[in-house]
């Protein structure tokens, strides 16, 4: 008996304790999982102290993963260094993190993944595949390489921000007959297909009007095929290159893309070929009918621009905001900084609404992402708001945009909170839907739908179809290679393969426990039986000597009845329901409740 108690109490410490970890100690709540684990540093990733400035990367989120490709970084090391990004960052979504603290892991690319400047990066959903290595531009700091040949690659996550590479289609194969990997093309993917608009075929340092790419290449993701289209967009009559395009899946038959901004024609900075295109019209593709229209907007468009990023996720009163951060019009030093703005574009209405912020860190060359619940992620950018007198040189004008001044995010990392219209430092995971802020609930209140009257009809018909859920997240990709999953939820949970452990051990220690503390509590009730049975007949439960007091409640017995013990108290003998009781199969493991998070050590 001494020996049972102890095993008691031994099993009740361990679940007061052992539990507890799982759901709410404040002690182990302080120790992100992150930080236990060694961290492999590459090419790609250094320490948030030495880090300066990255840009021209490509970035998507699958899962509770935001991956980051190609693009260059420049960092302090023994004097300030330049390089371009070698392996394939990643950064863990499903817990909270800070900026400055949070791991971002690299992952090894294998001999043949092209590193590219402004990589495409397009999802699969049905076959869980990112595909990579088709638009992009070679890096020229460092001992850079010579652009690589066209080739197709995918990358296969494995839940723990690593995953598996394959080459898809090789540089050898016919299907790269007549076509051409674009440096800087307006790009962006649903779930079927994947669109690269414009471009040019040199980095965009040697580009000129002889080499623009006027029409789209359209990629068949199921088939793995290629196709070259002829396209009118953009108000671009010698073609378009680095501008944006985002995937919109909740308005038309399969969604619509939008094209926004960038350049019409191509040369070099200071050409007349160099023209910008207003965001007074946007640009609509229809892939059910594959046909482009062009839309007045209204309201406040952002002033014309290129290298901008650009997120997009709908509200739950059935609207979709496009956000469009930051970019640059060949200005450098002070004029700069009047780029350092962020707009956002409502559909259905193609209405601008200009966020109040207070203009003073530019960049271009960054991507951006939704990341669930109202939070975009800004990721990089160079710096513009530099002196340069000669900007036709572009080894002068990078080399000085990445070292003027360091990134005031963090590892490059922000978080904008699109119900808010903050910056902040902070990620949260699992954040809850996205909900109109203000200055767009207070258009459409006043609207009344007015603005259908300025939507082309085309155009109206599609805004027309709609197919809404709870904060879908839309793919986007542009000339900064933004992505982010073509999803129809933007819940981030735990999957991790570490979490699954932490959980199952969690899981199994406080069944284990709990089974100790139910055999103890069984072997006391027999015990209490037997007693019962020498001090009083049968029949004679619950009679109470006329001289005892009567007690408040009732001392419960146990009967048995066909061997199952049964519960009594109250008015009378009664059978417990089955909600009610504890059955002792099996193992006696008991399945912790869905919201004990075993899995999740936040900080």
């Amino acid at each position: 008996m001494l020996m049972f108690s102890l095993f008691f109490f031994l099993s009740v410490y361990i679940l007061k304790g052992t539990c507890a970890f799982a759901g709410s100690d404040p002690f182990y709540r302080k120790l992100p999982l992150a930080d236990k684990l060694t961290t492999r540093q590459a090419a790609g990733s250094v320490p948030a102290s030495e880090f300066v400035r990255r840009a021209f990367q490509g970035s998507i989120v699958v899962g509770n993963w935001l991956y980051i490709d190609g693009g260059e970084f420049s960092y302090s090391s023994g004097g300030l260094n330049y390089e371009y990004s070698t392996t394939l960052l990643s950064v863990d979504l499903s817990q909270n993190w800070a900026n400055g603290s949070v791991v971002i892991q690299s992952n090894s690319k294998p001999t043949g993944v092209p590193s590219l400047n402004s990589p495409s990066l397009w999802y699969d959903q049905s076959a869980g595949l990112i595909y990579s290595g088709f638009a992009g531009w070679n890096s020229t700091f460092g001992n850079h390489p010579d652009l690589p040949p066209l080739s197709l690659w995918s990358f296969k996550p494995d839940g723990t921000g690593d995953g598996i590479w394959n080459e898809v289609i090789g540089s050898s194969s016919p299907v790269w007959q007549g076509v051409l990997r674009p440096a800087e093309p307006l790009t962006a993917f649903s779930p079927t297909t994947a669109l690269s608009l414009g471009g040019t075929d040199q980095p965009y340092e040697d580009s000129s009007s002889t080499n623009i790419l006027r029409g789209m290449v359209e990629f068949d993701i199921q088939n793995q095929s290629f196709t070259n289209v002829t396209a009118s967009c953009c108000s671009a009559t010698n073609g378009v290159y680095r501008g944006a395009m985002q995937y919109v899946p909740s308005f038309g038959p399969e969604g619509v893309f939008v094209a926004m901004g960038g350049v019409n024609g191509a040369g070099p900075l200071n050409s007349s070929d160099y023209e910008l295109i207003p965001f007074g019209t946007v640009s609509v593709f229809d892939p059910t009918a594959k046909v482009w229209w062009n839309q007045t907007t209204t309201g406040t468009p952002p002033n014309p621009r290129f290298e901008f990023c650009i997120a997009g996720i709908n509200s739950t009163n059935e609207t979709y905001e496009i956000f469009v951060y930051g970019g640059y019009a060949a200005i450098f030093g002070n004029e700069s900084v009047q780029f350092d703005t962020i707009s956002i574009l409502t559909l259905p209405a193609f209405h601008w609404i200009s966020v109040p912020y207070p203009p003073k860190s530019p960049r271009n060359g960054h991507s951006c992402n939704a990341v669930g619940g109202s939070q975009i992620i800004s990721i990089g950018g160079a710096d513009p708001n530099v002196d340069v007198s000669t900007p036709a040189l572009e080894n002068v004008v990078k080399y000085s945009t990445f070292n003027a001044t360091p990134d005031p995010f963090q590892q490059g990392l922000a978080i904008f909170d699109m119900t808010s219209l903050q910056f902040a430092s902070q990620y949260t995971a699992d954040a809850p839907p996205y909900e109109q802020s203000d200055p767009v609930k207070q258009f459409y209140l006043e609207s009344q739908q007015d603005y259908v009257e300025d939507l082309t009809p085309d155009i109206a018909s599609l805004m027309q179809v709609k197919h809404f859920t709870n904060n879908s997240i839309s793919s986007n990709s542009s000339n900064n290679a933004t992505a982010s999953t073509a999803t129809s939820s933007s819940s981030h949970h735990s999957t991790s393969h570490s979490g699954a452990i932490a959980g199952g051990t969690v899981g199994g220690i406080c069944g284990l426990a709990l089974f100790a503390l139910l055999a103890y509590l069984l072997f006391r009730s027999r015990n209490r039986k037997a007693a019962a049975t020498l001090k009083d007949p049968p029949n004679a439960i619950l009679e109470k000597d006329s001289d005892q007091p009567t007690p408040q409640q009732p001392y419960p017995v146990e009967l048995k009845e066909g061997g199952r013990p049964l519960e009594m108290g109250g008015a009378g003998l009664h059978e417990l329901s089955e909600e009610q009781r504890l059955e002792m199969e099996g193992n006696g493991v008991t399945e912790l409740p869905g919201d004990v998070r075993g899995a999740e050590l936040w900080g």
